[in-house]
């Protein structure tokens, strides 16, 4: 007998579970986020049940078994190779890693970039700007009227495989110095619905400046950076400096979530949750689109 074929996905993630996962305490990790009248309140939470939005990577206009097709043949596919490299990572084997597990976890850092609601909104924007009638009557040579909305959906699904498999930005992800960085302080380091930390004047990768730090667990921060210089600073940080520089960022770019497996420090995500603004690479290709449209 032929099992019947489960339903597509709806529930899409952009920030995995497995990442989720290291927070728990038992079944639950502590979720924070912002109330109806702006307070910062806690409750547990499963990883399932956090930084999700239904039908983020849907492609509108394709029949229901190929809708879901961004969430199940791609973003699933970057997730699941993540997750095995991740687990190496929490071994602290950073330097045995495969040419092809380097390229697995590159993929998916890379993803954390623009598979955000704030960044998928600002893909529509941009592909919908794109997609306007006068731009339309361009890019069809001259054909009359606007691109169908399942034209344009598909287009930004394709906008954001090509944004994520970029091989320039890639191989210099790659060629930055990896590290892993085990703490041992009673302090932990949280997750967010937005967890990266990269310099505030936004480097891009390749510079000796840039760098990328992600926390993997609440003892464990990934990080690359342009330069064995800069790799060196940043682990011979004080580990108390190290944990609360980058909860800052981790908090201070939450839009909605921030992960904690403890109570002990609600008082400092309270204070610093949201605080910080969070640059939008596609948001800000959407501006552009726009400004040169009026």
């Amino acid at each position: 007998m032929q099992s019947k074929p489960q339903n597509p996905p709806s529930r899409h993630h952009f920030i995995p579970q497995f990442l989720l996962d290291q927070w728990k305490d038992g079944d639950t990790l502590l979720r924070y986020r912002r109330n109806r009248i702006g307070e910062i309140e806690s409750s547990p939470a499963s990883p399932k049940s956090v930084c999700f939005e239904r039908d983020l990577y849907k492609t509108i206009g394709f029949p229901p078994e190929h809708a879901q097709q961004m969430e199940t043949l791609f973003m699933q596919v970057i997730d699941d190779a993540a997750a095995k490299v991740h687990a190496l990572l929490l071994d602290g084997k950073v330097n045995s890693l495969s040419d092809a597990q380097c390229s697995d976890w590159g993929r998916f850092v890379m993803s954390l970039w623009f598979r955000t609601p704030l960044d998928m909104r600002g893909m529509k924007d941009a592909v919908g700007a794109l997609a306007s009638a006068e731009a339309a009557k361009s890019v069809l040579r001259g054909e009359d009227g606007a691109l169908p909305p399942e034209a344009v959906s598909a287009l930004q699904m394709e906008v954001l495989r090509l944004v994520i498999d970029d091989a320039d930005r890639g191989r210099a992800f790659i060629n930055m110095d990896w590290r892993i960085i085990k703490t041992n302080n009673r302090r932990e380091l949280f997750v967010s619905d937005w967890p990266l930390d990269v310099p505030v004047s936004f480097a891009w990768l390749g510079s000796a400046s840039s760098y990328v730090t992600l926390p993997i667990g609440p003892e464990t921060l990934f990080v690359a950076a342009g330069s064995t210089t800069l790799a060196n600073r940043i682990v011979s940080l004080p580990e108390r400096e190290l944990i609360t520089r980058q909860n800052r960022s981790t908090v201070g770019h939450a839009q909605a979530f921030v992960g904690a497996r403890t109570r002990q420090a609600g008082d400092f995500i309270r204070a610093n949750f949201g605080l910080r603004s969070r640059h939008s690479v596609t948001q800000s290709i959407a501006d552009k689109y726009k400004r040169d449209a009026i």
